[in-house]
């Protein structure tokens, strides 16, 4: 009785690489924690186990969205648009285009969260008399990668 391997390729474990390196990689300023890899190899681009990945993915960030909507409404902040939810997800193509752009929308929602928790936190600051550090945070924000 012959064993193969149950990998994907059938060769081992393949490489996997998880959407915020690719993101860093290229200079963006990525805050978002990715659970989710996928095989670097390009023939398993459209496997069954990238398309039940995919789903799982979509099915994480969409309800951390949901999540992230309710806290700007708690925190009375513009609301963006959500448009990846009203994207077509049927065909694994249409699926990797609305994940890439849920990626986005979560990504810019963090950032927003980020620069209203550091406001909150040099208007602290200030009040407590902290000048120094509140314009060391205030340069933060004047920072373009932040």
């Amino acid at each position: 009785m012959l064993l193969y391997s149950a990998s994907m390729s059938g060769f081992g474990n393949p490489q996997l690489y998880r959407p915020h390196d690719v993101f860093t990689a290229l200079g963006r300023c990525w805050v978002l924690e990715d659970e989710f890899s996928y095989p670097i190899n390009s023939n398993l681009q459209n496997s069954a186990y990238v398309h039940n990945t995919m789903k799982q993915e979509w099915a994480w960030l969409f309800g951390e969205q949901q999540m992230f909507y309710d806290e700007l409404i708690g925190f009375k902040l513009l609301v963006p648009r959500r448009l990846a939810s009203q994207m077509p997800r049927d065909m694994i193509d249409e699926l990797r285009k609305a994940l890439n752009y849920i990626r986005e929308e979560n990504n810019q929602i963090k950032i927003r969260f980020n620069q209203y928790r550091t406001q909150v936190e040099i208007r602290e600051l200030v009040e407590g008399g902290w000048y120094e550090h509140a314009q060391f945070m205030q340069s933060l924000l004047a920072d373009p990668i932040y």
